[in-house]
C-alpha cells in the first residue's frame, strides 16, 4: 500500500480537477432554479474526493505508461484466508461508498441500486488494474461489493435514529442522480488515467 503522504499528494492532484466542475455544476442547478442545500454540495465534494482516493489506493494513475499486461487472480476465497488484513482493507475501503450513495441520492436507497453500483464501480477498478495499475483479483470484487453493504447498513441504522429532516437535507433534489453519479464517475477515472498521472510525473516529479 502506498504510504499516506503519497495517496495524498496523488488523489488531491486528480480531484483538483473535478473542483471547478462540481462547482460549475451546483452554479447551473443553481441557475436552473434546482438549487441543492449546503449540506449536500459539501458531502458530494467530500464524496468524490473519496472517489479519488480508493483510485489511489488500489493503484490507478500510479505510472503514466499504460500497457495491457492483465495479472488475473480467478480463485476466490483463497487470498482472504491467506491475506486477512488485506481482505479486511478491501472491506474497509469500500464501505464508504456504500454509506454515500443512499445518503445523497433518494434513487440509492434500495440496497439493491447500491450494490450493483458498488459492484460495477469496483469492477471498473479491476479492469483498469489490466493495463499496468495492480493485479485484477476475483477477491477483490467479493471484499469490495460487501464492503458496499456494510456501508449500506451503518446509514440504514444512521436514517433510523436521525431526524429525517437533516437526512432530506443532505440528499438531491430534482436531478437525475443515477446519471450525476455515472457521468462524475466516469469523469473521475478519465482523470485518473490522463491527467493526474500527468501533473505527478511532469509538474511534480513524484517518482
Amino acid at each position: 500500500m502506498l504510504p499516506i503522504s503519497d495517496i495524498l499528494v496523488r488523489s488531491i492532484s486528480g480531484y483538483v480537477f473535478i473542483v471547478p466542475v462540481l462547482i460549475f455544476y451546483f452554479l447551473y442547478l443553481k441557475k436552473t432554479e434546482r438549487k441543492q442545500s449546503a449540506f449536500h454540495i459539501c458531502a458530494v465534494f467530500l464524496f468524490y474526493y473519496y472517489l479519488f482516493g480508493i483510485l489511489t489506493v488500489t493503484g490507478i494513475g500510479y505510472t503514466s505508461k499504460m500497457s495491457f499486461h492483465p495479472k488475473i487472480s480467478l480463485v476466490p476465497f483463497f487470498d482472504m484466508i491467506s491475506g486477512p488484513i488485506d481482505t479486511v482493507l478491501n472491506v474497509a475501503l469500500f464501505v464508504p461508498l456504500g454509506f454515500f450513495l443512499p445518503m445523497l441520492y433518494k434513487k440509492y436507497c434500495p440496497i439493491k441500486a447500491v450494490v450493483l453500483t458498488g459492484f460495477l464501480f469496483s469492477l471498473s477498478v479491476e479492469i483498469f488494474q489490466m493495463f499496468g495499475w495492480g493485479a485484477t483479483d476475483i477477491n477483490d470484487l467479493i471484499t469490495n461489493t460487501a464492503g458496499v453493504c456494510a456501508g449500506y447498513l451503518v446509514y440504514y441504522l444512521l436514517s433510523k435514529v436521525l431526524p429525517g429532516d437533516l437526512r432530506k437535507k443532505f440528499q438531491s433534489k430534482n436531478v437525475n442522480d443515477m446519471v450525476e453519479v455515472f457521468l462524475f464517475g466516469i469523469y473521475t477515472f478519465i482523470v485518473m488515467v490522463t491527467i493526474q498521472p500527468w501533473v505527478i510525473h511532469n509538474l511534480l516529479n513524484v517518482g
